[in-house]
């Protein structure tokens, strides 16, 4: 049976982005604004690690953007059970609204590209979502920048 998603080749233009959040109104804002932002990527959604996980098979995922608190588990959760996708090249950025401070112990993973707090904005996940498709991925620099302020 041949797999759906063979590997990730997302470039700085377009892409396909799973969007993993809860609140429905708030994931209506963020599909908006990163259709805005990113227009040349296709957009997938789910509220739920249950629901985000039959969408790693059936879609050719490239980056998982996923809030940190979910109904059924949180985004580690999820990174733990797509491990074969993520080594496969789909990136993950954390969004939240936690602190960074709070966030260290995903930040500190290396299966987690990025972390975005909801209170930098939605201009600033797309830039993010660009920057792990870039293959400078300036976005880990900033991550551990953070980091390293944090301690």
């Amino acid at each position: 049976m041949q797999q759906a998603n063979w590997h990730s080749s997302c470039s700085v233009n377009s892409g396909v982005i799973l969007l993993v959040e809860d609140h429905d109104i708030y994931r209506e804002v963020v599909r908006a604004a990163l259709g805005k932002y990113l227009p040349h990527f296709e957009m997938v959604e789910a509220g739920c690690v249950a629901d985000a996980l039959p969408l790693l098979h059936s879609h050719k995922i490239d980056v998982v953007v996923v809030d940190m608190t979910l109904p059924d588990g949180s985004a580690i959760d999820l990174v733990e059970q797509s491990g074969h996708f993520i080594e496969q090249g789909v990136k993950v950025i954390v969004l939240s609204s936690h602190s960074t401070a709070d966030m260290l112990p995903v930040l500190s993973r290396r299966d987690v590209h990025a972390y975005v707090s909801k209170e930098q904005g939605l201009k600033k996940l797309a830039e993010t979502i660009t920057a792990v498709c870039s293959t400078e991925v300036p976005a880990l620099k900033e991550q551990e920048l953070a980091l390293a302020q944090a301690l």
